[in-house]
């Protein structure tokens, strides 16, 4: 009779739990009870972050994973999320995170993410995302692609100084073409200092001798 109070208790307290989505409806490799998934500390990145979540979900852990950014609009399709564990992760501020930053200033309550901090880059390493304003996310791209418009303007500056040169070059070689074919038309053609410019008429000379 002993056990019967506690078998009791033990089948109420089955029917109380949660029950545990079908392993179709969860997510390798995290653990999903009721509206709850957990993907806390399993080494996720974003290359092997699930692609997307059961759109019931209420609660996500990531918290303790290798994420430095989020895939844009992984949590916007989670319509009825109230909470996302996201701390102990090396977030890299910079402008893939602006997704993320969008959807933690529509949280109404912000103390849940005062601990994400930015591990990178060096310029806001510390820093409490939540605070950071999009500028700020915007800018730490910003250095990358300056470089690389430097690197681009640098090569055709470069090409065009090239195509300068060789226009240049075919410019002299034909100046000094034309000076060899004179050279060569005056040794052919020597003009004499001592015979005329021009032909006497042969009725000039006649004239002179009946004179």
């Amino acid at each position: 009779m002993g056990s019967g109070p506690r078998g009791a208790l033990s089948l109420l307290l089955l029917l109380l739990a949660p029950p545990r989505r079908p392993a179709a409806g969860c997510p390798a490799p995290c653990d999903c009870a009721g509206t709850r998934v957990d993907c806390g500390r399993r080494g996720l990145t974003w290359a092997s972050l699930p692609a997307a979540f059961p759109p019931d979900t209420t609660e996500l852990v990531l918290t303790g994973n290798n994420l430095t950014a989020l895939p844009p609009g992984l949590l916007d399709a989670l319509p009825v999320l109230r909470t996302a564990h996201l701390g102990a992760n090396p977030w890299r501020c910079d402008c893939h995170l602006v997704p993320l930053r969008a959807w933690l200033a529509g949280r109404p309550e912000r103390a849940p993410y005062r601990d994400l901090r930015c591990a990178a880059p060096p310029a806001l390493r510390g820093r409490l995302l939540p605070y950071l304003a999009e500028d700020e996310l915007r800018a730490a791209c910003a250095p990358g692609a300056l470089c690389w418009g430097a690197l681009a303007a640098q090569l055709l500056l470069l090409c065009l100084g090239l195509l300068h040169a060789l226009l240049l070059t075919l410019l002299l070689c034909r100046l000094r073409r034309l000076r060899r074919l004179r050279a060569r038309a005056r040794v052919a053609h020597p003009l004499s200092l001592t015979a005329p410019l021009m032909a006497e008429p042969a009725g000039a000379s006649e004239s002179r001798e009946e004179s």
